[in-house]
């Protein structure tokens, strides 16, 4: 019988039960009615895509919660691909690595690159530069040979196509030239015989004892017309353009490649046609350099997977560290800390994944400080997704001039990249300064950073990982002191030991030996 109709044997009356055991009879009917739903849902073929419906039970008011598919594309995890790299050699600088002064003949050294200062200013053109200054203070003539789309078409010039222009940029002469039929620079499989004019002339003119390619992307028709002229080239790698034609090895939906197979990862992930071709004329200028050098382990290690015949070497990148100041500052438990990122603003430097670590960080004794420039889309991204936090400093470029200052305010460096990056100066410059670097996990980043300790590493595009860490070091500000005392432990290379091995490679290849 139902309750409200039972009577009670000794009075007579209706005998009811309390309130509280009728709302539980009915919510258990209704989770009962619910799972017969839900099974029959399960069972049944339901329109693709609809939302499902979740009903917790709950003593009182009923609630339903909508359970939504997730979006295709939204916030894409990257996994990186299983790799089996062989392994290389470093370069062993011979023991007589410095002759007396004047015992030997000065060189006149030919750097290749494919932008340069004031234009542009990111790791491949601090390395020319740096190089080129440490050469020329030990006695050798330099002179940098590059591409600049600012150059006017009024210049001056007996070439049809092509104009250039020579200047100096802090004591190092520069040649600039400019094609005036397009910026993009040719395809590697071109046969472009006014460029090709253009690079006899200029190596005719100049008359290197050796040339030095910093990057390949607009040394080809160098490297050609060397060959032609028996003029001896060494090639620093400084990322995987020879093996990548976007250079950074990031898949159209932003996952990592494992490399070209031949051309047809690049076809099928990237849906460029022609990559094998571009492989195949690439390999035997890299063949044809006298020596093939790389500043990191995994990059050396990746390009010789591709093609495993290049003989490369590795010679880490040294610091100028007479212009950076240790920042010395200690830390207590209650102490703000302001994190850091410089370097260019692209996506594939992944600074949307450390605006998007900072709103999963609520702390307000943090903030973030960004410099850099790039692309004027992404930038314009970066700070829509940052306009709403007041953490969040955007500061513009830098000048190698201000670095020190840079790292004296900076507590933690952040190198957020969602690609494999080599070497990147920006991390290797805040270790110089004793700040320690949070970092994505893989490539030539998990080669430099060593979990507790001199940094952590966290995983690629992964902002939760990456606010893990933010917070592990807010939290206990304390071992900061303590990552700090190992970086002053682990002294980096300096570039007179960079300078002196590379002097050592253009003494042994070139023309006057």
């Amino acid at each position: 019988m139902k309750a409200s109709k039972q009577l009670s044997r000794a009075t007579g009356k209706k005998k009811t039960r309390p309130f509280y055991t009728r709302r539980l009879l009915k919510s258990k009917k209704r989770l009962t009615a619910n799972r017969k739903r839900q099974a029959a849902r399960r069972t049944s073929k339901g329109k693709a895509g609809k939302a499902s419906l979740i009903i917790k039970p709950r003593l009182g008011k009923r609630r339903v919660y909508r359970k939504h598919k997730k979006r295709p594309g939204a916030n894409p995890v990257i996994q990186p691909p299983p790799l089996s790299l062989p392994e290389v050699s470093h370069y062993k600088l011979p023991s007589d690595t410095r002759a007396q002064p004047g015992s030997r003949l000065p060189l006149n050294v030919l750097y290749i690159v494919h932008t340069f200062y004031p234009e542009s200013y990111t790791g491949t053109e601090k390395f020319v530069l740096n190089l080129a200054r440490a050469a020329q203070k030990l006695g050798h003539r330099v002179k940098v040979v590059t591409y600049s789309s600012t150059l006017s078409a009024d210049l001056p010039s007996h070439n049809p196509d092509i104009v250039s222009q020579e200047y100096e940029y802090e004591g190092i002469p520069v040649i600039a030239y400019r094609q005036l039929q397009g910026d993009t620079p040719p395809p590697v499989t071109a046969d472009d015989s006014l460029l090709s004019m253009f690079a006899d002339d200029i190596l005719t003119r100049e008359q290197p004892s050796i040339i030095h390619i910093a990057h390949p992307m607009r040394g080809i028709a160098f490297m050609q017309s060397a060959l032609r002229l028996g003029i001896p080239y060494v090639l620093t790698l400084t990322d995987f353009w020879t093996v990548c034609p976007k250079s950074i090895l990031l898949h159209s939906n932003r996952q990592l490649c494992a490399g070209p197979e031949g051309g047809l990862s690049c076809l099928a992930h990237c849906q460029i046609p022609d990559a094998a071709e571009r492989l195949q004329a690439v390999t035997p200028l890299l063949l044809a350099a006298r020596h093939i050098l790389a500043p990191s382990a995994f990059l050396a290690s990746f390009i010789k997977h591709v093609i495993p015949s290049l003989p490369i070497e590795v010679i880490h990148h040294g610091m100028r560290h007479e212009t950076l100041v240790p920042n010395e500052r200690q830390y207590h438990k209650n102490s703000s800390l302001t994190l850091l990122y410089g370097g260019s603003l692209n996506e594939h430097k992944g600074v949307h994944v450390l605006i998007k670590a900072m709103s999963f960080v609520p702390s307000k004794r943090i903030k973030l400080l960004i410099y850099g420039s790039g692309s004027p889309e992404y930038t314009a991204l970066l700070h829509r997704a940052a306009r709403k936090d007041k953490r969040i400093l955007f500061r513009g470029t830098y000048t190698e001039a201000e670095l020190p200052s840079l790292y004296q305010e900076a507590d933690i460096a952040v190198v957020p990249s969602i690609w494999y990056e080599n070497h990147p100066l920006a991390l290797h410059e805040a270790l110089a300064s004793h700040v320690p670097v949070l970092s994505s996990n893989i490539g030539g980043m998990a080669e430099k950073i060593v979990d507790g300790l001199n940094g952590y590493t966290f995983r690629t595009a992964d902002a939760r990982h990456l606010a893990q860490r933010i917070k592990l070091l807010a939290n206990n500000p304390l071992l900061i002191n303590k990552l700090k005392n190992n970086i002053r432990e682990l002294p980096l290379p300096d570039l007179e030991l960079e300078a002196s091995a590379y002097e050592s490679l253009y003494y042994s290849h070139t023309r006057i030996n």
